[in-house]
């Protein structure tokens, strides 16, 4: 039964993803563009918006029994900015390289590989001591992982409901554009808020206290193969490797799939930011998916440091580039007297 859930949970996000093109590199970088690019951003307000009662609700009726990402800060901001820095380099998120090799970017498998090799020298290598020195100190409350409600106590719920409003506000005055063939950010935004708060449901029929992640699945899995352990539930990594069929049939009902392969720049872009990614998500115990979309609506402290840096480590990065491209235009453009 496990399985079967976890398959459900994986091919049902991976379709989402697919259908609104969802990458968490474009959503972040949106915000750094001339002009800026909104529609991702919308729709993850719009998910929060919904996620977050939702799963709060849940857990408050004793529905589900999350397990909630640890406060360790040096690691949250470090790692964040880290896997930020990877998802420009790469042009893509870790859960994008997934959903796009469904879509039939081939080429993205290099990038996958090296986010492994990255994940797995993090949590079993030499950056091993590094991973645990940044995550010793470990922020509780009462023996709990810090929340903003735990920690912040009625003003945390205050701070909230004054966020929720604003974020309210701005999506009501935002333009509804249309994106064919892909999802609006209204229908991407509901579909993704809702879906996020099922698969909460179908975890715990799983008996699994976690929905989605990447980070430490690779070393799970070399652990499993060389006998040192590892041998935990199956529900992350199956609903993992279920993006990538979840995507495919999005992208063949759109007509979108298209079956290619990469430039040699592409490759080692794919490969320079997969390994940082998984380096950042190693050390941040979490990545884009388990930090952004599970931990925040978890009102993790942990995840809410890390889904910051993250989106600092793109926006600082993306504006670097740009800047150097344009000092390399500028001192390639011909002098005039």
């Amino acid at each position: 039964m496990t399985i079967i859930l976890a398959i459900i949970a994986g091919t049902g996000l991976g379709y989402i993803f697919e259908r609104g093109d969802f990458c968490f590199h474009s959503t972040w970088r949106g915000l750094a563009q001339k002009p800026r690019q909104l529609d991702l951003f919308r729709a993850y307000l719009l998910t929060m918006l919904i996620a977050i009662p939702l799963v709060q609700g849940m857990k408050a009726l004793g529905w589900i029994d999350p397990w909630i990402p640890p406060f360790t800060w040096q690691a949250n901001i470090i790692g964040g900015l880290i896997f930020g820095a990877g998802m420009v380099v790469a042009a893509s998120c870790i859960t994008g390289l997934f959903y796009k090799l469904g879509h039939g970017m081939a080429g993205v498998l290099v990038g996958l590989v090296f986010w492994a090799l990255g994940d797995v020298l993090t949590y079993l290598g030499p950056l091993q001591p590094l991973q645990q020195a940044l995550r010793g100190n470990v922020i509780t409350v009462n023996g709990q992982s810090a929340t903003v409600t735990n920690l912040f106590g009625p003003a945390g719920w205050l701070i909230l409901t004054v966020l929720a409003v604003a974020a309210i506000v701005y999506l009501v005055r935002s333009p509804v554009n249309g994106r064919n063939p892909l999802w609006n950010w209204l229908t991407l935004g509901v579909a993704t808020g809702l879906f996020m708060s099922f698969a909460w449901l179908l975890a715990r029929q799983g008996g699994a206290n976690y929905t989605y992640g990447t980070s430490g699945v690779p070393s799970g899995i070399v652990q499993a193969l060389t006998g040192q352990g590892g041998g935990g539930s199956l529900w992350i990594p199956v609903t993992l490797v279920m993006l990538v069929p979840g995507a495919l049939i999005a992208a063949k009902r759109s007509g979108a799939f298209w079956l290619r392969g990469e430039t040699m720049r592409r490759y080692v872009e794919l490969g320079a930011g997969g390994f940082l990614m998984g380096v950042g998500a190693g050390i941040a115990g979490g990545c884009n998916l388990g930090h952004s979309l599970v931990g925040v609506p978890l009102l993790s402290l942990g995840s809410i440091t890390s889904t910051i840096a993250m989106a600092s480590g793109v926006i600082i990065t993306a504006t670097a580039v740009r800047l150097w491209q344009s000092r390399q235009k500028t001192a390639a453009a011909p002098q005039t007297a």
